[in-house]
């Protein structure tokens, strides 16, 4: 592939780090993403690079600066499809903001954060992962809450680290290995329950207030919904790869089901500070690094069910 050809208002990137999403990077692989896939594609939206040079009216950006979300190409002049484009060692990234003040037009937010000098770019790769889930936790009110997370990969360890801090009474980690329920113990749940044993146990209960899904398994959907207590959430935060099923009648009145969106630039650098502080420890969630030429073995492991989080060395 050429390297990207800047714009006026774009700037180059050296690629550093990607993370592999264990949900959207693997169906977009496989051929399941629900929105469709063109081939062929550069995938990778978890990426940071460092800029190395900046179109004439570049204004919000300077040569030397950390950012998150470059893409290999801009925009509509991608040689081919990009689902983000982040799996790449050359990349690009868009002056919005400049751009919209020269000619009075908004082509929208930036989805790019630019970071503190001297930010780890490993540290910067894992806080995208963890800055959508705390953008997701933290709009849901958990104090003195009965908090289900099913799942065990970043997001549902993330959300059990975050619906602790958040202040809740109860978290029950539900996940499919024993290994990974001992993660979640570490990680702040104060009960943890194999897949196979929790259906059974917690329709039993109805107990829970919130429910997060993020096991990204579609017919886990219509069972997490008959767990909930009279006006409980299921908030759903995974991409399951085929419809879910719900029956309305499993669950009391009042209830809700929420599809989570993102804020993930909102939050990331202070994510990125409680990472790089130690207190969403880096080894707790990367489990894997490889280069880039290896990032098959990174998917293979992916699909063993042996990665927390991987991430891909890019240069």
């Amino acid at each position: 592939m050429p390297d990207p050809q800047i714009g006026e208002y774009d700037a180059e990137v050296e690629m550093l780090w990607c993370g592999v999403c264990s949900s959207t990077d693997k169906m977009l692989r496989t051929g399941t993403f629900r929105g469709g896939v063109s081939y062929p594609s550069i995938l990778g939206h978890e990426s940071v690079g460092r800029v190395v040079a900046v179109g004439p009216t570049v204004r919000n950006l300077t040569v030397g600066d950390l950012v998150t979300r470059p893409a290999a190409y801009s925009a509509g002049v991608a040689p081919l499809a990009m689902h983000w484009g982040g799996f790449a060692e050359r990349g690009v990234v868009h002056d919005f903001r400049a751009e919209s003040e020269d000619r009075g037009t908004s082509r929208g937010t930036a989805p790019w954060v630019r970071l503190e000098p001297g930010t780890d770019p490993v540290a910067a790769a894992l806080a995208i992962s963890l800055s959508e889930t705390f953008s997701v936790a933290c709009r849901e009110d958990l104090l003195g809450a009965t908090v289900v997370v099913v799942g065990t990969g970043v997001a549902g360890l993330s959300l059990m680290r975050y619906a602790s801090l958040l202040g809740a009474a109860h978290v029950i980690g539900v996940g499919r290995r024993a290994e990974r329920l001992a993660l979640a113990a570490s990680a702040g749940a104060t009960e943890t329950l194999l897949a196979d044993d929790a259906p059974v146990e917690l329709a039993r209960r109805r107990e829970a207030d919130v429910v997060f899904e993020a096991s990204g398994q579609a017919s886990m959907v219509g069972v997490e919904y008959g767990w909930l207590r009279r006006g409980g959430r299921l908030v759903v935060y995974s991409a399951p790869e085929r419809t879910a099923e719900v029956d309305l009648m499993a669950a009391p009145r009042d209830v809700t089901l929420r599809v989570a969106s993102t804020q993930e630039t909102a939050v990331l650098p202070n994510i990125v500070r409680l990472v790089e502080s130690g207190y969403l420890a880096i080894d707790e969630f990367v489990t894997l690094r490889v280069d880039l030429p290896d990032i098959a073995n990174a998917f293979d492991a992916i699909g063993r069910g042996e990665v927390v989080k991987a991430l891909v060395r890019l240069g």
